[in-house]
């Protein structure tokens, strides 16, 4: 119940960081405000964070927009129920709707079944969501934290497993609204957070770490692109290995993990968490900046 969401800005493209700044610190009784995304739409700032009572209960999505003038979160209260926990930014489809991926959850297990899913906006507003589960197998363990990737009609839900490192994936033909049974892909990915979309040149990029046999652990942090137009990844390249001689903390045993990306003026701007090989979810922040152009 001590989680608050929090955030820093820059005002240099990521060279130098403010202080530590509060969304929402949980002035509710037995409240927890945890990790979120977030996302930019007509001209606005806003954040959608996965919220708790007590240990793991009653988790839900809220809502928050920043006022710039004010430098002021503004907050819109409970949005999604269902469990829904926001994992990656809202995105546009061509009907008007925006979708979010996420998961339906409870407290921590990774011997439950604990289903991707999404939500979908009415319209550009924020404040108003559908929830929308996607169906699993009986039996199927997984903490479905998912990323998506929006092409048309089409979306492509990838997800996490529980305990085996390959991805999981469920597909749409209606904006989201309906989805095929979630599945075994063929590719391996680390059981973590991964972040999905589609760049602005065609490529499909999913980041995580897409290792086999390297005993689950999340390093080294990867992109995978496909080919401009294309379905499959084709390629992948690493971000950067856990022994690191740049910024940010080096260490054999680092997890680089919870990974969310964002395009940006021909880059592609990569935010994850660095546990630094320390234990009890005590993370640090780091950004990595990629040119669009050196994923070709």
């Amino acid at each position: 119940v001590t989680e608050e969401a929090q955030y820093r800005a820059s005002e240099d493209g990521g060279q130098t960081w403010s202080e530590l700044r509060a969304i929402d610190a949980g002035e509710e009784k037995d409240l927890a405000v945890s990790h979120g995304v977030f996302g930019s739409h007509a001209g606005k700032l806003w954040a959608f964070h996965g919220a708790y009572y007590n240990h793991m209960d009653r988790i839900h999505t809220r809502a928050y927009s920043f006022d710039e003038e004010k430098g002021e979160w503004a907050k819109h209260g409970v949005v999604l129920e269902n469990g829904f926990w926001a994992l990656n930014q809202p995105v546009k489809m061509e009907n008007g709707h925006w979708i979010m991926p996420g998961i339906s959850a409870g407290p921590y297990s990774n011997t439950g079944t604990f289903p991707a899913a999404v939500a979908i906006s009415h319209g550009d507003d924020f404040t108003k969501w559908d929830f929308v589960s996607i169906p699993v197998h009986e039996g199927l363990r997984m903490w479905g934290e998912s990323s998506i990737i929006v092409d048309g009609t089409n979306v492509l839900n990838i997800a996490r497993y529980a305990a085996k490192p390959l991805a999981l994936i469920a597909k749409s033909a209606d904006h989201g609204r309906t989805w095929t049974t979630m599945g075994e892909s063929n590719l391996p990915m680390a059981t973590s957070k991964p972040a999905a979309g589609m760049l602005s040149n065609g490529q499909r990029y999913l980041v995580c770490t897409n290792a086999a046999k390297n005993g689950g652990r999340r390093s080294p942090l990867t992109i995978a692109v496909s080919k401009p137009g294309e379905e499959v990844f084709s390629q992948v390249f690493v971000i950067r290995h856990a022994e690191h001689s740049g910024p940010g903390e080096s260490n054999p045993k680092a997890s680089l993990s919870y990974p969310c990306a964002t395009e940006h003026d021909g880059k592609l701007y990569v935010g994850f968490s660095n546990n630094g090989g320390r234990k009890g979810n005590l993370n640090s922040a780091e950004m990595a900046v990629i040119p669009i152009e050196r994923l070709k």
